[in-house]
């Protein structure tokens, strides 16, 4: 089968009408945040669990909203695309791409989940040790499970209600640092510093991935940052470090 026929196949799975107290109260939270009710709950109710959960189908196969994440932020990423595409006509590639991953970028999407209180939604209960990034995990899969539910108008429509109208003012967002791993590589490139990254899991006695990462310049540690990603890892050691190298970096970038 196809993969259009198969996407087909899965919209006209929609769950079940349920009318238990629980599924109504869900199906209503979801309607304020989204702006419409959703027709498939199961979906959503995937975007809220955490892989702590140990949630598994009938075929052993972990059930988290790790994937929904995963489809979310490259349906992000394209509607996000069109947004700017149009809105700077006469701007070129790289400008486009820089604004694009400011629009996106994991401070962006944390603001967003916290005011739409998803952690809230968790199953099980969030927990601390999980980190500013679960609120940005959480709106991707939102993102993913509206997607598979209503398609892509019904997603463009959301995330430019949600992101972009509350969030996306583009003469603002050139002024802001999209990455800072990015910045001290390229101070480091123009200065001839050596800037390295040591980026490892690290063990905790909790189901939870953490990493670690190391920034070192000329071999001695400036920074170190946490993430439940390496890339997020890295991204939290290079503000450190920034901040670290802020005023030997103003008069070269």
């Amino acid at each position: 089968m196809l993969f259009w026929d198969k996407l087909k196949v899965f919209n006209r799975k929609k769950g079940t009408n349920n009318t238990d107290s629980e599924d109504s109260e869900f199906r209503d939270y979801l309607t304020r945040i989204l702006g419409f009710s959703p027709e498939n709950l199961q979906v959503y109710k995937e975007a809220f669990i955490h892989r702590s959960a140990q949630v598994k189908d009938e075929n052993g196969n972990d059930i988290n909203f790790e994937r929904l994440e995963f489809l979310g932020d490259a349906v992000l990423g394209l509607i996000i695309a069109v947004f700017i595409f149009q809105e700077a006509p006469d701007k070129q590639e790289g400008y486009l791409t820089k604004m694009r991953s400011k629009i996106v970028s994991r401070n962006q999407l944390n603001e967003i989940g916290k005011q739409l209180k998803l952690q809230q939604r968790l199953q099980p209960a969030a927990n601390p040790n999980l980190g500013e990034d679960i609120n940005g995990d959480l709106v991707e899969a939102l993102i993913g499970a509206v997607y598979l539910d209503q398609g892509y108008n019904s997603t463009a429509q959301f995330i430019f209600k949600k992101i972009v109208e509350n969030h996306v003012d583009l003469d603002r967002l050139e002024k802001t640092i999209a990455s800072h791993k990015s910045l001290i590589l390229e101070w480091g490139q123009k200065t001839k510093n050596r800037i390295n990254f040591n980026t490892f899991e690290e063990e905790n006695a909790e189901d939870l991935t953490v990493f670690v990462s190391v920034v070192r310049m000329n071999d001695k540690v400036i920074a170190k940052g946490r993430g439940t990603s390496k890339k997020r890892a890295e991204e939290n050691a290079s503000k450190r470090a920034f901040y670290f190298l802020q005023n030997k970096m103003e008069n070269v970038l």
